[in-house]
């Protein structure tokens, strides 16, 4: 007499899962996702966001990065879906079209340009811009006031002499 007690196509003397509950769909060991673990982390396949990574289960911002900041392919960010990487650790994300995007992804000092000169806004920063709102200004090296681009904003043609500006 051939037997399949939970009644899910796999007979019991081959059956992993004898419990199945009904209507379940099964693997061929007789396993619905429900009480399968594949990677073994404690969490059951169906709700697993990573079935195969031992390190992650979760990714609650579905960005495809795990929210376990010690695992495989962590999230720096695991509530913002548009930034995952910080490689500088400053708190701002790598992803140029993501939420609060860093300027200068490998500069721990500078993350804003609002100029866009390429010069951070940081004033204590590496490369601290002078002129932060000004893209035609980014330093005054004799400290005399006026940008050492002469052809910018207010430039100094005597970029040296903080006596001379014009």
């Amino acid at each position: 007499l051939v037997q399949d007690d939970d009644s899910d196509g796999v007979l019991n003397e081959s059956d992993v899962c004898p419990n199945t509950s009904a209507g379940a769909i099964v693997d061929q060991n007789g396993c619905a996702l429900s009480q399968k673990d594949t990677d073994n982390d404690g969490y059951n396949d169906d709700v697993d966001d990573f079935p195969n990574d031992p390190t992650q289960w979760s990714d609650m911002d579905g960005d495809g990065y795990g929210d376990n900041a010690s695992g495989n392919m962590a999230d720096a960010f695991p509530t913002d879906g548009t930034q995952w990487s910080d490689a500088d650790g400053d708190g701002y994300g790598d992803n140029a079209f993501g939420n609060y995007p860093d300027a200068f992804p490998t500069d721990p000092t500078q993350w804003s340009d609002n100029d866009g000169d390429g010069y951070g806004d940081n004033a204590t920063g590496n490369n601290a811009d002078q002129w932060p709102s000004d893209s035609s200004q980014w330093r005054d090296t004799d400290g005399d006031g006026f940008g050492d681009n002469a052809s910018g904003t207010n430039g100094d043609a005597f970029p040296s002499d903080p006596s001379q500006w014009s």
